[in-house]
């Protein structure tokens, strides 16, 4: 198998386009991997319902017993609750940052150290989420796994 990655400015969606004549095994191990990327989840906003990729939600919160899930540009309500979220997608970067929220690993710009031990995460959609101390180091364990490196 052979990869040709091309870069396109101003694009609005990064792809993925496969050619294949027959589906071997290491074809199918891509398509595996790739599998939890490809996942939606179902909300409502607006009274309207909508279907979601997983992969281009940023955040999801419970605020008074509803589950909340954030796009780039969209709040959508979710029946899941956040740790329905996590054992369903986990695989695909969610891992919890305080009892009332899960951020999605590949959305995060950068980490910043705050006072009383939390962090701040910023997101590429210019949100600050605020994680707890008491969730940092299965946080870091996700980001590490994520990243390919051992358990520190």
């Amino acid at each position: 198998m052979r990869l040709i990655k091309t870069r396109e400015e101003n694009l609005e969606e990064n792809y993925l386009e496969l050619h294949y004549d027959e589906i071997d095994e290491e074809t199918a191990a891509v398509i595996e991997r790739l599998r939890p990327a490809l996942k939606y989840i179902e909300g409502t906003t607006e009274g309207r319902r909508l279907t979601v990729p997983i992969a281009d939600m940023f955040y999801f919160e419970t605020v008074d017993r509803k589950t909340f899930g954030y796009t780039r540009d969209t709040c959508i309500e979710v029946k899941e609750t956040l740790q329905g979220i996590i054992d369903e997608h986990e695989d695909a970067g969610f891992v919890r940052i305080s009892k009332s929220s899960i951020v999605n690993l590949y959305k995060i710009k950068k980490l910043q150290g705050d006072l009383n031990m939390r962090t701040l995460i910023h997101l590429k959609n210019d949100e600050c989420l605020v994680m707890n101390r008491g969730y940092r180091s299965d946080f870091y364990k996700a980001l590490n796994k994520l990243q390919g490196r051992k358990k520190a």
